[in-house]
């Protein structure tokens, strides 16, 4: 299974291809509002893939 990550970066790209096609047929603003929200989840599928820094407790921290 895909993780949610993947997905998101997934459906970013189908998305940007139905905008493609949309102006191609001569709809600009719906392939417009499509392509920003595809930008959007691509942002946030990459955001997920960024390293999160984890904090881990000292060796004196634990004994005490």
């Amino acid at each position: 299974m895909s993780s949610r990550r993947s997905l998101l970066l997934d459906l970013a790209r189908v998305m940007i291809k139905q905008a493609k096609l949309l102006k191609h047929q001569g709809l600009i603003a719906e392939a417009r509002s499509i392509a920003l929200r595809a930008i959007e989840l691509n942002h946030l599928g990459h955001a997920a893939m960024r390293a999160q820094p984890v904090e881990i407790a000292s060796l004196s921290r634990r004994r005490g």
